[in-house]
């Protein structure tokens, strides 16, 4: 079982950052992060709508430039936002990326910034968002896309079928308590537990059959 570094373990390292994902990949086997657009149209390593919880600014990620943005540090480190360019070329060779879609009307962007960047690196894209899915697949057929559960979806395995997806990602509760593990492995789609904060929760998850779990400290596994 593989360790994903949840936004470059969010809770010993300022978030979605460079150096955040550069040290969670010396004691992660995947990092992932959140991609949105930003005011200028420039792609942006940011989680939140706004910029208030992670910046201290005020004010959406929608409505703010690009030079806006590197004005204010994360979670007051002195790291800035990056774009998803700069972070693709400061990410460490060998390691695995998530690429989470936020928001729609990217997947385009998002699969040109992974081929400039030239980069070996096996990235899955993924998303709660069915659209961006069905974007990627219709724009490269070989680009690894990994559907993630909200708790509203009744269907969850079939519908990440229906998209062709080559992963799945849910709460670990939902991994642990339901048939989504074992239904799953039926089809051959490699499944992602988010988010953990005990060894003992994650050895449960590999006898579950779990392939990944995502936390946001080290763990061991």
């Amino acid at each position: 079982m593989r360790l994903i570094a949840h936004r470059g373990f969010a809770a010993t390292a300022p978030e979605n950052t460079i150096g955040a994902i550069q040290a969670a990949a010396e004691h992660a086997d995947a990092v992932e992060f959140d991609v949105r657009r930003c005011g200028s149209g420039e792609l942006v390593v940011i989680h939140d709508e706004t910029i208030d919880r992670v910046t201290g600014g005020v004010g959406t990620v929608a409505d703010s430039s690009l030079e806006e943005l590197k004005t204010h540090t994360v979670l007051e480190s002195g790291e800035r936002v990056p774009t998803l360019e700069e972070l693709l070329e400061a990410l460490p060779s060998g390691v695995e990326v998530n690429l989470e879609m936020k928001e729609l009307g990217i997947a385009a962007d998002v699969l040109a910034a992974i081929d400039a960047s030239g980069i070996d690196n096996r990235v899955v894209t993924t998303s709660f968002l069915h659209p961006e899915l069905r974007a990627i697949r219709e724009l490269d057929r070989d680009q690894p896309t990994g559907l993630l559960v909200s708790r509203r979806l009744e269907t969850p395995v079939t519908t990440a079928v229906e998209l062709d997806c080559d992963v799945i990602g849910a709460n670990y509760w939902r991994c642990l308590t339901t048939n989504l593990v074992p239904r799953a492995k039926t089809v051959d789609l490699e499944i992602h537990a988010w988010s953990l904060e005990r060894r003992l929760t994650a050895k449960l998850l590999e006898w579950r059959g779990v392939d990944c779990i995502s936390a946001d400290r080290p763990l061991r596994v």
